[in-house]
């Protein structure tokens, strides 16, 4: 993502105040979705000044396609610290990194209002089109990665194809979750890591 940095951006004090708008408009984005949010908004909700996030942020695209390009930095290395954490075999070590991701109710809040919300947006906006690209691109080179666990005989074409369904399968299963009874997210997580070395193990 290309804008140009403010002045302060790299001293504590600048650092400190894009934390403060980043996060007013991450809780503005939760509370009232991407088609009210604005650069008006996060200014009222961080109380300062328009003229300040603007300074930081040209755009509310810009905002929010930073927000996004941290949601999937920070649970990509969440994934992969469940999955790498303990041993076993590579669909156990699955089984435990989905139980992360399909019950941590922050994910599941911040990946509605990613997919459904802001993914929308993203035919209209390159900015945002930009960093929804980033999120599928780590977050498949991540599923890839595991995908070649499971069936190291797989090709590279093979294991990011089938890596690319996992993903589809996964964030289904994260959008529904939140409709299942608390006992079932566990069986969710067993069945989701099945289906997946299903899929890679698949003639």
């Amino acid at each position: 993502m290309s804008r140009t940095k403010a002045k302060d951006e790299g001293t504590p004090r600048g650092q400190a105040r894009r934390e403060q708008i980043l996060k007013a408009a991450s809780d503005l984005l939760l509370a009232e979705g991407y088609a009210a949010f604005s650069a008006r908004g996060v200014a009222a909700r961080a109380g300062t000044s328009l003229s300040h996030v603007q300074y930081y942020f040209a755009t509310p695209a810009d905002i929010v396609a930073e927000l996004l390009d941290r949601f999937v930095t920070a649970y990509s290395a969440e994934v992969a610290t469940h999955y790498h954490a303990s041993g076993g075999a590579p669909v156990a070590r699955l089984t435990r990194a989905l139980e992360f991701l399909l019950n941590d109710e922050a994910y599941r809040r911040d990946c509605g209002v990613f997919m459904l919300e802001v993914a929308g947006f993203a035919s209209r906006d390159r900015g945002i089109a930009a960093a929804l690209a980033r999120y599928y691109e780590v977050y498949l080179k991540a599923i890839t990665a595991i995908v070649g666990d499971l069936n190291p005989a797989l090709s590279a074409a093979q294991r990011r194809a089938r890596a690319r369904q996992a993903v589809s399968l996964i964030e289904g299963m994260a959008m529904t979750r939140p409709f299942l009874r608390d006992d079932d997210g566990a069986f969710s997580a067993r069945e989701a890591a099945r289906a997946i070395e299903r899929l890679a193990s698949a003639g």
